[in-house]
Order: structure tokens, then C-alpha cells, then sequence
């Protein structure tokens, strides 16, 4: 039998993060319509997740300590990342993050659960509870990729192109 532990360890990619509020409102892209994160889960029951805006720009500075307010705050407002220890509730089909380190210091110590979903090599996460984000409570979706089908797939598509190349090149002729 496979447990949800076995299935969520590794790495994922982020296809999409979208808060959706409780009120009502439309709903939101809080690191844009092309996010970009990753999510790993060890088998030893620790993880780290980290998730930034696409659209965040490269400080005017070589120097991280020398970028002027309004760099530090797209940065700031632009990414977001924890890492701690998780545990699986196989019955509810729920992961439950105990943060021991975050990007956003209130959620160090914080225990923060998801709803787990599969299909296939995707992963979806939910959260369980509504979060306070911009000024308004939402509940977040989280779309995830196994790393190992997208390696697989981009090897494959390299090699596919490898292939028809030496062809034209009549590399491969009988």
C-alpha cells in the first residue's frame, strides 16, 4: 500500500498559487500569473518550500546589503519560504508543517496544515485554514509538479531534437 508520505517526498515545481477570499472577492495572484517555487519533502520528515514573483526585478546593486527601499520591498513582498518538519494524516489527507525557519518571521514556531490532492505527477495543496494575506483572509491552492516526470520530459524533448537534428544533418543515414 502506498502511503501519502511515500508519494509526496521530493521535489516539486510550482505551476500556480492562487488565494482565493473567504469573503467573496475575486481571487488573487499573490506572486503573479507565472510564479516560480519549489517544494521539497525528505524522507527523513523535514521540508523546505520556497515561492518568488516572476516579475521581481534584479537589484541596481551587485551588493544585497546595498539595495535602496523599494528593492527591498518587491523582494520582501515577492517571495516567501519556510522550512521545518512535516507529518502526514493519512485519514484527513493532510500534511501539517511544523515551521522551524520562514522568510516571514510571525510563522517561526507556527504549525500550518494543507489538504493533499494527487493526479497524477501533480500535486495539489490547499489550505486547511484561512491565512491573512494583503488585509483580507483567503484560503490558498498550490499546484505542484513532480521534478522527476519534468527532468524525464525535458530529457526526452532534448533528445527528440538531438535526434531529428543529426538526421537533417544526414548523420544517421542507413
Amino acid at each position: 500500500m502506498t502511503t501519502l508520505k511515500n508519494e509526496l517526498i521530493g521535489t516539486w515545481l510550482l505551476l500556480s498559487y492562487i488565494e482565493v477570499p473567504v469573503n467573496g472577492n475575486d481571487s488573487n495572484f499573490p506572486m503573479g500569473k507565472s510564479p516560480k517555487g519549489s517544494l521539497i519533502y525528505g524522507p527523513d520528515g523535514h521540508m523546505s518550500v520556497q515561492i518568488s514573483s516572476s516579475e521581481r526585478c534584479n537589484f541596481s546593486s551587485n551588493d544585497r546589503y546595498l539595495a535602496n527601499d523599494e528593492e527591498l520591498i518587491s523582494c520582501v513582498k515577492g517571495f516567501i519560504a519556510f522550512a521545518g518538519s512535516y507529518q502526514i494524516d493519512n485519514s484527513t489527507a493532510t500534511v501539517q508543517y511544523s515551521i522551524h525557519t520562514s522568510s516571514y518571521p510571525n510563522w517561526e514556531g507556527q504549525m500550518q496544515e494543507r489538504k493533499i490532492d494527487f493526479e497524477g505527477d501533480i500535486l495539489y495543496l490547499k489550505s486547511t485554514e484561512p491565512i491573512l494575506s494583503n488585509g483580507q483572509y483567503v484560503n490558498s491552492y498550490m499546484t505542484w509538479q513532480r521534478v522527476e516526470k519534468v527532468e524525464m520530459q525535458s530529457r526526452r524533448d532534448r533528445f527528440i531534437n538531438y535526434s531529428n537534428q543529426k538526421q537533417a544533418e544526414g548523420a544517421w543515414e542507413d
